[in-house]
């Protein structure tokens, strides 16, 4: 145990840029040649990411973190990509519903029958044991799945993100130009089980001098997800905002897209709201 643990010490020290020349290069030699090792350090990553968005980290860790996580775009981006990530688990909590079934109620009557007081004790814990493990998985299950989504749905949309093209496993949808947002008729986006990416693509008639704010909400105006700072890509002497998001996010039902213009002081415009519709063909 002392070795993982002095493992998982220096793996942090490297992370945050605490270790001296000789063990830095001994370390990233091991990242290299060894893959279990890579993810060892990339796993001490996120955790250490996670502190940092959840405020826990000592004022020496967060001094050391500051310094080496904003010393190049890369890692300025790994710190704006966990921000984000927190940001969307925090309002996408997922609600674990107790299941309620006649033959379990069945089950409990029998189970408390029994007189003994310290069997019912003895029973009542393992049961609330049960639940709350049972909870606790599917709550991990259900937000690591949302992390990943959120994280292939940032990186879709890096400003230097490949725009994709239109194929199988690609559906791209152009919608009313900027300038004329929130007017004409619902656009529908039909997907098949091959489809990994939607793609939404809308006219600007600025040319990218702005930069914008997305919003996705479902049919109940519940947030799917934001995106901010979205710029503008010149494709085919056009001025287009591609949107592109994880087919897997979006069920076939009504959505309501939100597009906001940044202005100079950093706040952002009343939205324009465009209907999506998403339908799902076998």
């Amino acid at each position: 145990m002392k070795d993982i643990e002095r493992e998982r010490l220096l793996i942090r020290q490297y992370l945050l840029g605490e270790l001296d020349e000789h063990e830095q290069e001994q370390l990233e030699q091991r990242v290299i040649t060894n893959p279990d090792y890579k993810e060892q350090v990339l796993i001490a990553e996120e955790e250490l990411l996670e502190e940092f968005v959840n405020g826990t980290l000592s004022p020496r860790e967060l001094e050391s973190f500051t310094r080496m996580y904003s010393s190049s775009p890369a890692q300025r981006r790994k710190v704006k990509i966990a921000q984000a990530l927190n940001r969307y688990a925090s309002a996408h909590k997922p609600v674990v519903q107790p299941m309620a079934h006649r033959s379990w109620a069945r089950s409990l009557i029998e189970l408390f029958s029994v007189k003994s007081r310290f069997h019912q004790l003895s029973l009542a814990a393992f049961i609330l044991v049960l639940a709350i493990g049972g909870s606790v998985l599917v709550y991990y299950l259900i937000s690591r799945g949302w992390r990943a989504d959120y994280y292939a749905l940032v990186q879709l949309n890096q400003s230097t993100s490949e725009i994709l093209q239109p194929n199988s496993s690609v559906v791209s949808v152009s919608l009313p130009p900027l300038l004329f947002r929130g007017t004409g008729e619902p656009t529908t986006v039909t997907t098949t089980k091959q489809i990994q990416t939607v793609q939404l693509r809308l006219p600007d008639p600025a040319n990218g001098t702005y930069s914008f704010r997305a919003v996705l909400k479902d049919r109940e105006e519940t947030e799917v997800f934001t995106l901010e700072d979205l710029r503008a890509r010149q494709i085919d002497q056009q001025w287009v905002l591609v949107l592109q998001i994880p087919a897997r996010m979006l069920k076939p039902q009504n959505y309501q897209l939100e597009i906001s213009e940044k202005r100079a002081d950093g706040t952002y415009e009343a939205p324009s709201t465009y209907a999506v519709n998403v339908r799902e063909t076998p």
